[in-house]
């Protein structure tokens, strides 16, 4: 195991996660979330409804009546009308299924609260509650009988933390204890079963009592979000329903109940009426698969890669090697630019990786904060646009916002000069210049806050792509930049704003409103270090007969990119396009209809190539031949709510993360003058 990750033979788990009433798992269909599960969806989400009644501050929060709200991988049920939006919960230990909470209105929300998560009564310590306040905390089971479907539980329910995005060593360990079970529990005779329940509910009694005996034992095995302290990786639930019985027939002395943590099971106490050898052998079975997942986690991350695949010291996409900070600069009171480099041994081969990431383009790699394991990735910042040799120890920039609360923004915060920071990568993103081809020239850049950085990089890339004069034409760029503060964007031209407002982050401009460019608005006569990166990009575009213009707004300012703004920016150039109309085939790189299905993997799988077939050769597309075509592309990064609110979100599928449909804000204009936007391609960064 890797230093400091050594399995823990002696540390008890008692006390270490918070006591829990019931806990309600949210079938989100998902094996992975944000860091805080009420964020996901840009928080349109269940999770989110819940903790607002429930959590901190809520109407229905009770220190002595505790909701333990989760996100699992299970899939919600379908209900009949297809075009209504529902969210399917289990709730545990009450081992009820809800099938359908509908995502029209609030009122599902508040029936599943009072009619199934509120106590019965209420703890001595509310005595002192006049009496209205009192029945308001208390449950109302009539509520419950409102919602359609409702029905015990009688599967077994082996509950695995998977959630990478808040620890990295669970998203490793969760998928592999879940196959794991799988596979134990079939041996074992019991059922394992996935997918959606599907629910038949032909009236309203059957509906609430539905429960349906079953001739075998089933379980269902899924992943969930965080449920404890980071000490502890993997850590498994498992739930035997009411209805469990031991061989003898008997009521199983372990069901309604939950055995926690078995990731630690050397610490657990046999329970003496567990009869017989098959029983005894199982919490065996249960240690070996936790072993299993740790030494599955230990070849993934350790830096050293005892197999000898990558060099300890060298990037690569599967394990973290220790970088060095140079330098920490303040750009503004809640941004800064870290700058790392590579370990003395392996510069020379590290700067030969990132020069071919800068090559490609788009480009990231992941941090990760090593006391709790959780990695996000970071965008680096492009180096000086002037040509130059590369040194060979090559530096990386990272543009970093401190959020409160924050995990590995607040880490890095810290890090000072000689400090290790640890990276994964180089993870390449979109084919910019596969998709602009010969006939796109244009680029229109939606920066939310760090965002800014990846269009840095597009700026960079498509200097190397197009000198000046060559192919004839003229490439033409604009970013438009939102952030949160004046001070992160000082001495940035501003778009003049004809309305108020509370700017972007609060409210989203109507398609018909609008600004236009304004003058320099300079804070106090000083110039944040990113502006006068784009500055000096600016001044080599137009010696090299290119265009290159840059906009920003301020949420503190009441700032706010309007549809009018996106308009301006797409609208039709001066010297027209290449036309694309005579496209043959639907085109990978130049259909936004396929674009929607495509991840930043598949681009570099292709390799230039249009499609994946035996008849496109490398740097031909398929809607015209050896790239003659090409599209204009506007791109956005930042923010979830950002990207969501200007081009719709992002949507996971297949077991990664797709572009989707276009949406949002660009939706509409689109819809509105479709031919405007007949060479423009959507992507998100």
């Amino acid at each position: 195991m890797p230093d400091g990750l050594e399995i823990d033979h002696k540390g008890k788990l008692n006390g270490l996660i918070s006591n829990y009433s019931e806990q309600v798992l949210i079938c989100t269909g998902k094996d992975d979330w944000p860091s805080r599960i009420e964020e996901d969806n840009s928080g349109d989400n269940l999770a989110a409804d819940l903790k607002e009644l429930f959590g901190r501050g809520g109407v229905y929060s009770d220190p002595f009546h505790n909701i333990s709200v989760l996100s699992s991988s299970f899939a919600s049920s379908v209900a009949r009308r297809t075009e209504l939006v529902t969210t399917s919960v289990y709730l545990v230990p009450s081992f009820k299924y809800v099938p359908f909470l509908p995502r029209v209105s609030f009122d599902s929300v508040e029936a599943l609260a009072k009619g199934f998560l509120l106590p019965d009564k209420l703890h001595s310590a509310h005595d002192g509650l006049s009496p209205i306040h009192r029945d308001r905390l208390t449950r109302k089971p009539m509520y419950g009988q409102l919602l359609h479907g409702v029905r015990d539980v009688e599967d077994i329910m082996v509950l695995i933390c998977g959630h990478g995005g808040r620890d990295m060593r669970c998203g490793i360990m969760g998928p592999v204890l879940r196959s794991e079970f799988e596979a134990q529990l079939a041996r074992r005779g019991v059922e394992v079963l996935r997918g959606p329940v599907e629910i038949d509910v032909p009236s309203e009694a059957e509906a609430i009592t539905g429960a349906v005996r079953k001739p075998a034992p089933t379980a269902r095995v899924g992943l969930i979000s965080h449920i404890g302290g980071h000490k502890f990786a993997g850590n498994i639930i498992i739930y035997l329903p009411p209805s469990m019985k031991t061989a003898s027939g008997e009521k199983h002395p372990l069901a309604g109940h939950g055995l926690c943590n078995l990731i630690a099971v050397q610490t657990m106490l046999q329970p003496k009426n567990h009869g017989g050898n098959k029983r005894r052998g199982r919490p065996l079975a249960i240690l070996t698969i936790a072993i299993l997942g740790a030494a599955l986690f230990s070849t993934a991350t350790d830096t050293g890669n005892p197999f000898g695949k990558p060099p300890m010291g060298l990037l690569n996409s599967e394990s973290f090697v220790p970088f060095k900070v140079v330098s920490t600069e303040r750009t503004s009171p809640t941004t800064f630019i870290l700058t790392v480099s590579a370990p003395a041994p392996h510069e020379a081969d590290n700067a030969a990786l990132i020069e071919d990431a800068w090559s490609h383009g788009l480009w990231s790699v992941e941090i990760k904060q090593p006391q709790l394991q959780i990695a996000r990735n970071y965008t680096p910042l492009p180096p000086a646009p002037v040509p130059a040799p590369a040194p060979a120890n090559y530096p990386l920039r990272f543009l970093v916002r401190k959020y409160d609360g924050g995990e590995v923004s607040t880490y890095l915060s810290r890090l000072g000069p000689g400090d290790d920071v640890w990276l994964r990568g180089p993870h390449l993103g979109f084919d910019v210049a596969a998709r602009l081809g010969a006939a796109g020239e244009r680029v229109v850049f939606l920066a939310g806050g760090t965002g800014v950085a990846p269009a840095l990089q597009v700026a960079r890339h498509l200097l190397s792509m197009r000198k000046g004069g060559e192919q004839g034409r003229k490439l033409s760029m604009e970013i438009i930049w939102a952030s949160r503060s004046r001070a992160d964007c000082a001495g940035c031209p501003r778009l003049l704003q004809r309305d108020g407002g509370r700017g972007f982050w609060g409210r989203m401009a109507s398609v018909a409103g609008g600004s236009a460019p304004a003058g320099d608005q300079d804070m106090d006569g000083l110039q944040n270090p990113i502006v006068r990166e784009l500055r000096e990009l600016q001044a080599v575009y137009r010696s090299q007969g290119h265009a290159l213009e840059f906009r920003c707004v301020a949420d503190d300012e009441a700032g706010v990119i309007s549809g009018a703004d996106v308009t301006r920016a797409t609208g039709p150039s001066r010297t027209p396009s290449p036309s694309t109309a005579m496209e043959r085939a639907p085109c990978y790189y130049h259909s936004q209809r396929l674009l929607q299905h495509s991840t930043h993997e598949s681009d570099v799988e292709l390799k230039g190539q249009g499609q994946l077939g035996p008849d496109t050769a490398a740097g031909e597309c398929a809607c015209g031949g050896k790239g003659v075509n090409g599209k204009n592309l506007l791109m956005i990064s930042g923010p979830d709510g950002f990207v969501s609110a200007y081009v719709g979100s992002k949507v996971w599928t297949d077991g990664a993360e797709r572009q989707g449909p276009v949406g949002g804000l660009v939706r509409k204009l689109v819809q509105k003058s479709p031919e405007a936007w007949r060479d423009w391609l959507v992507l998100k960064q």
